[in-house]
């Protein structure tokens, strides 16, 4: 499935074409339909999805889980597909940067996606089990926040996330 997302995604964008999903024909009288706030709230979020590529840096807290990881630098890529319904969709790669993946979690699969304004927040489910939450603001294509990290309902490890939406 998310084979066919993405090549639905590749072929959309190749067509150079800009439409929504929509089972209705496009209106193009000057007046504003009742439903072109919604319409145009689901065209906001969709500014979303994409490939975000970044980093993370651990922090090096005093109640850090292990301290060890203290700067700790991943190199995180975030995929986000947005469904014609409005839901988001991804998953999550990790690579070394000065040090391995926390717990080896090169993988992830997004679970849960909310944006509100500029604000997005994306849960990944790792295959460990572990879940991260990465939250910030886009800001031209860019972010600029966190991530908080959790096994077993306790917090292991949180820091800074850098990203920007390469596509």
């Amino acid at each position: 499935m998310l084979s066919t997302l993405i090549t639905a995604l590749i072929f959309g964008c190749a067509s150079g074409g800009s439409d929504t999903y929509s089972s209705t024909p496009a209106d193009h009288s000057t007046a504003t339909a009742p439903g072109a706030q919604a319409a145009s709230s689901a065209d906001a979020e969709s500014g979303f999805a994409g490939v975000w590529q970044g980093t993370t840096l651990a922090s090096c807290a005093a109640f850090a889980h292990l301290p060890s990881r203290c700067d700790a630098e991943q190199a995180v890529t975030i995929t986000l597909l947005q469904s014609p319904d409005g839901k988001f969709t991804g998953r999550y790669t990790c690579a070394y940067g000065n040090m391995d993946c926390y717990h080896e979690n090169t993988t992830g699969k997004v679970i849960d996606v909310t944006v509100t304004g500029a604000r997005m927040n994306i849960r990944v489910l790792m295959p460990d089990a572990t879940s991260c939450i990465y939250t910030g603001i886009n800001m031209n294509q860019a972010i600029n926040g966190g991530y908080t990290c959790y096994q077993g309902g306790g917090l292991i490890e949180e820091g800074s996330w850098r990203a920007h939406r390469s596509y």
